[in-house]
């Protein structure tokens, strides 16, 4: 147990959501692959920021994901200049899906060698899905599982005073006759009182490189104004779908919550008058009503707040209506990401659990958006248990039936850790390796099969009919090449990565290359199994 006297300075650090302990010397930022190189904006680590302040603390921000070369060069130049007391490692948005699990030793090994005595903290994904590893393997002093917005600050208040620890929930420490104490309570959040996001604490050049190092090549590129900024109106979600972490990783207590409009408000015109020109809500559910949505639209219109936006985490579908999406199309809106998920009505609502949606709905929903000139965004997931291979095919044909979808994604179900679908298959012993989930990107490839479909099947589907309805007209590719801030030709060789990562986990395929020509033949190729990756690529 570390036992320096006083914590007084606090540097933050963010890691990157993929790549985390590599260097990422190999990469170029015009290559249109950003599947390894991801950014999104510090939603949670400004909001620790925010109470810290608050609490008197010195606070510094340091993101490693800003930096496509020598990132830990620069953190340990940011080390030697602000001599931290303490050194947090904070996730950027605990339920971004896409982030690894990470225990951050290579940052605090750096900590430690230029800062002697220096605190280390961990929170995020990693602590919270394995609980207290991080310090009983000594990566790190203390970590914290969930939403961590105020406990990191009471823990530093506590350890200054000399107090017990043992009442902080969520801490997992290591006391001075060396037991590991691991909390089993998630800390609570009321986030009617979180503090102002911390954005002034990120100087003119880190600001530039938010601006400059964007996700080209994905459906959250910011095609409006590069200027932009994730904004959190809310938190959790009201439904528990089989595939979905929230919960697990905010706690199960805790229930959806919304800022006060009021505190949105003040959020989006403070993000306007820092020089923002875009922003994307990063919800894990944007709303439950028509008349939360409905309000949300009439208050930025009221205020006369114009700017271009959406809902980056997909906006719910069964609260929508024809009137809530010209609301939000009048308000700024240009894009609906569309979480669809299946064609089939069991699937929606038994497998994956959206109780209060139908595909009936989903197609008027398309149908609406289509009319108010909004670019689409389709999102399938495939390969749930208990789903048949007809209940795929139905998906498939609902994809094909809706053109008007200008972008669909065929994500590969993947078993995250404390979902109810990894319950599921390490129970039935479908999944042999729950690690697998950290050695690839998620989504990208199936880890475990069923009798209703095989691995390559998904494969098949995720990489060669994704290709055919997407970009089966030339006013398609160029369409949707616009939208994400890709070159045509960018974009035709991201088309040319997907089928090539399909022929890294299947080396020896050489089957058909659509599910319609699989589907009546199951098992054809049974022995192709995907060659899973020691360590993520």
């Amino acid at each position: 147990m570390n036992t320096l006297a006083s914590v007084r300075r606090v540097l933050i650090v963010i890691p990157p959501l993929v790549n985390s302990e590599s260097e990422p010397t190999a990469l170029n930022i015009d290559r249109p692959d950003f599947e390894s190189y991801r950014l999104v904006s510090p939603v949670e680590p400004t909001s620790v920021a925010g109470d810290l302040l608050q609490r008197g603390f010195d606070v510094e921000l340091f993101d490693l994901g800003t930096y496509m070369t020598g990132r830990f060069e620069a953190l340990q130049a940011c080390l030697r200049n602000t001599k931290p007391d303490a050194v947090v490692i904070v996730q950027s948005i605990l339920t971004f899906a896409t982030a690894q699990d990470w225990d951050g030793r290579k940052v605090f090994d750096i900590a430690r060698q230029e800062v002697s005595g220096v605190l280390t903290v961990l929170t995020g994904g990693q602590p919270t899905n394995y609980p207290g590893q991080a310090v009983t393997a000594g990566v790190c002093d203390y970590s914290i599982r969930g939403e961590v917005d105020f406990a990191v600050g009471e823990l530093l208040i506590a350890l200054n005073e000399r107090r017990e620890l043992n009442q902080i929930d969520g801490l997992a420490f290591r006391d001075s006759a060396g037991e590991v104490h691991i909390s089993e309570k998630y800390p609570s959040v009321d986030i009617a009182a979180l503090p102002m996001p911390a954005y002034q604490l990120i100087g003119h050049e880190q600001k530039e490189k938010y601006a400059s190092t964007l996700e080209r090549g994905k459906i959250r590129y910011p095609a409006r104004n590069t200027r932009y900024r994730d904004i959190m109106t809310s938190r959790s979600c009201r439904l528990r779908c089989a595939f979905c972490s929230v919960a697990a990783l905010r706690g199960d207590a805790q229930h959806y919550r919304r800022k006060p409009l009021e505190r949105v408000v003040a959020e989006i015109e403070s993000a306007l008058e820092d020089g923002i020109g875009e922003i994307h809500f990063f919800d894990d559910l944007f709303a439950e009503s028509e008349e939360q949505i409905i309000a949300f639209a009439n208050e930025l219109v009221r205020r006369n707040l114009k700017f271009p936006w959406f809902a980056a985490q997909g906006m719910p579908l069964w609260p929508l209506t024809q009137s809530a999406l010209a609301a939000m199309k009048e308000a700024g809106m240009y894009r609906i990401i569309c979480p669809l998920e299946s064609g089939n009505d069991r699937v929606l609502k038994r497998v994956i659990g959206k109780a209060y949606s139908t595909t009936k709905h989903h197609h008027d929903v398309l149908e609406w958006s289509h009319g108010l000139g909004l670019e689409i965004i389709g999102m399938y997931v495939l390969g749930m248990p208990g789903e048949t291979r007809h209940d795929i095919y139905e998906t498939m044909q609902f994809a094909e039936a809706h053109p008007q979808v200008d972008y669909s994604v065929f994500s590969i179900a993947t078993p995250m850790v404390g979902t109810r679908l990894m319950k599921q298959v390490l129970k039935s012993g479908q999944l042999d390796d729950s690690d697998k989930i950290n050695r690839v990107i998620k989504r990208t490839v199936a880890l475990y099969e069923t009798d209703a479909f095989s691995a390559y099947e998904l494969g098949v589907i995720r990489a060669f009919d994704w290709d055919r309805i997407n970009f089966n007209k030339p006013a398609r590719v160029t369409k949707y090449a616009a939208m994400v801030g890709v070159s045509e030709v960018e974009l035709q060789r991201l088309r040319d990565h997907s089928k090539q990562t399909f022929y890294r986990f299947f080396p020896d395929y050489d089957g058909p290359l659509s599910f319609s020509e699989l589907y009546n033949q199951p098992g054809l190729f049974k022995e192709a199994q995907p060659v899973i990756p020691k360590t993520l690529y």
